[in-house]
């Protein structure tokens, strides 16, 4: 075994032959090695990890993999065998219409035998946890299980070194998990692991971080050394993990606590200076007082209020019995295997620990909820629970198989009122970039609002009044190709696009997947004004922290069925029901919870952000 897996000696990469993307670029990564990359948009990430497996060749310097320099052709076969990497976008990778011809179609072309290819199959998919999905559709699966068919193509090649360029970023909270504990597993096993994230949790688990700008290397060492420096990250656009932005608020705060980037190490530092609930018999009325409120705060947790589903008056969206299948035919067969099938038949351990029942047909299963004007709703749900189903049912783009969507008290089935829907509901879809098509910005925006109709005028004035909206001055950028911008000004033109029709109803598909933290946050803040200017908003997000700090309301999916709503607070003091279904809560949530079961006297029947969550560790801390 080589000493070095990869070796990167003064590279320097430019796309247009002027700007630089990599600019000088010096590193090397050891067998072995758990490598987390960060950096904001723009800074370089995605370009060295193409490097890495010869998809790019420096224009200066070298780039060995195992030894092998990427430039040599006769190598390349090699190299892209050894590092294998899994894209941030899965539609970029996958190449077949079926999942288990997919996984097979790199070690095919590697020569392996039939017999151990199909071996490779089933492990890849048992550890993504898509085993039962072997003959399912590419096409139609969700983007986070698309996602994990791509992570199992790459797995199945058994690479020595494993390249992820923001794989996560269409994963939900349980995906997540499931991704870093199968990264763990094999670079214990031995494999050299390289991630490239924005989840700076992600990061804290890796044995060292790197930190990127403008191709260079601004930062190298362990989490701890890396991650705790606020300054620092501050000014490349990202952020420390929650449990080191939270050790520095209690330090300002006077509570002598050293800097921690895990919030199991958090906690575990807290706990030695906070009041404890005393174990003795004369506070077990206290104890159980605290255990009956979060009982009562949890019950119920396995179905929805049925009141809160009931539709208050003149909803803007109504769902009323909604259900939905991609193939009927299937739902039928189906339906007579169910009442056929044993109890002890139906979970299956990889359901558990990932998600959906491969055999489930029903995207959508009976479904009633209503979205009233004004609202900040949220939509949540593990992976493939049948999310960007139901919002392509807001405005005509899926008809319900069963029951009815109403918008502004029309009926989506009526063909008559169907363009007048449309043209009242935006919908952007994930990786909202890739709706762009034109040639100008201009005419991207201009599309649809030409296509009602409207005056040129007309359509020059939305232009300009939806292009200032999102940021941007129609002077500056009108005439340029959308496809010369950079990636966040061509989502705002998206985003621009859908405004210019003028909606009611704004629906949000994964806005911020794969932005940097300031960028995130620069999406949200415009979100949020866009509401607060009167549009009604619909987001899907699997970031619970988003949900928690914009919504109004929100509803969690599960298996396509309609598993919880309320206000962030009725759903995330929730917790074991949020778990339950592979989603996570809220960071200063989950602090919350990992003091309060060190014994500490935090309570957790309320719904913590970060600064009352701050406040109450300092009242205890001085009680």
């Amino acid at each position: 075994m080589t000493t070095i897996a990869i070796d990167i000696h003064d590279v320097h990469f430019t796309y247009d032959g002027e700007s630089f993307v990599l600019n000088g670029l010096n590193a090397s990564i050891k067998p072995g090695e758990f490598v987390c990359i960060l950096g904001g948009n723009g800074s370089g990430k995605s370009t060295l990890a193409k490097h890495l497996n010869a998809l790019l060749l420096p224009d200066k310097g070298t780039v060995s993999v195992c030894g092998n320099d990427t430039r040599d052709e006769s190598l390349m076969y090699l190299i892209r065998s050894t590092a294998g990497m899994v894209f941030q976008n899965p539609d970029d990778q996958i190449v077949t219409s079926v999942v288990e011809d997919d996984v097979a179609f790199g070690p095919e072309n590697l020569g392996i035998s039939t017999p151990d290819i199909a071996l490779r199959v089933k492990d890849a998919l048992a550890q993504v946890g898509l085993m039962g999905y072997e003959s399912h559709e590419t096409n139609a699966l969700s983007g986070g299980q698309k996602q994990r068919v791509a992570i199992a193509g790459v797995l199945a090649m058994h690479p020595e070194i494993l390249v992820l360029d923001e794989a996560s970023s269409m994963l939900d909270p349980r995906g997540r998990k499931g991704l870093m504990r199968v990264c763990r597993e094999l670079n214990e096993a031995g494999m050299t692991i390289i991630m490239i994230t924005h989840f700076m949790e992600e990061a804290s688990c890796a044995s060292r971080v790197i930190v990127m700008e403008k191709g260079h290397i601004m930062a190298d060492g362990t989490p701890e050394q890396v991650l705790s420096q606020n300054s620092l990250l501050d000014g490349l656009n990202l952020e420390v993990p929650f449990a080191a932005k939270l050790s520095k608020d209690l330090q300002d705060a006077g509570i002598d606590i050293p800097t921690c980037v895990s919030e199991e190490s958090l906690a575990r530092a807290l706990s030695p200076l906070l009041t404890h609930v005393d174990q003795n018999a004369s506070s077990e009325k206290t104890l159980a007082a605290a255990g009956s409120a979060q009982s009562e705060a949890n019950q119920n947790q396995a179905a929805p209020d049925l009141a809160q589903v009931l539709p208050q008056a003149d909803p803007l969206i109504l769902f009323d019995h909604v259900s939905y299948t991609y193939d009927s035919a299937a739902a039928k067969k189906a339906q007579k295997k169910h009442k056929k099938r044993k109890p002890a038949e139906t979970p299956t351990a990889e359901r558990a620990a990932w998600g959906r029942d491969p055999e489930a047909v029903w995207a959508l299963s009976d479904i009633s909820l209503s979205i009233n004007k004004g609202e900040f709703f949220g939509l949540a749900g593990h992976t493939g629970s049948g999310k960007s189903t139901l919002i392509q049912h807001m405005n005509g783009l899926m008809k319900p198989t069963c029951g009815n969507v109403l918008v502004k008290g029309m009926d989506l089935s009526d063909k008559k009122s169907l363009a007048a829907i449309r043209s009242s509901v935006g919908l952007v879809f994930q990786y909202p970039e890739n709706q762009l098509f034109a040639e100008t910005v201009e005419a991207d925006v201009a599309f649809g609002p030409r296509n009602l109709g409207l005056s040129e005028d007309e359509v020059r004035q939305r232009v300009a009044q939806s292009l200032a909206r999102v940021g941007l001055d129609v002077d500056e950028i009108g005439s340029r190709s959308p496809f010369e911008l950079s990636g966040g000004q061509q989502r705002r033109v998206a985003f621009a696009g859908v405004l210019a029709m003028e909606p009611d109803v704004l629906i949000l598909d994964e806005p911020v997947a794969g932005l940097d933290p300031a960028a995130r946050r620069d999406f949200l803040q415009l979100i949020a004004r866009l509401h607060q200017d009167g549009l009604t908003v619909v987001m899907v997000s699997h970031n619970m922290d988003d949900l928690a700090a914009y919504c109004s309301r929100i509803a969690v999916l599960n298996d396509g069925s309609l598993f919880l709503q309320g206000t962030p607070e009725e759903v995330f003091l929730k917790d074991e029901a949020i778990k339950s279904v592979g989603l996570g809560l809220p960071a200063p949530q989950r602090v919350a919870h990992l003091i309060n079961q060190q014994g500490c006297a935090l309570p957790v029947d309320r719904l913590y952000d970060e600064t009352s969550l701050v406040e109450a560790i300092v009242r205890i801390r001085h009680a």
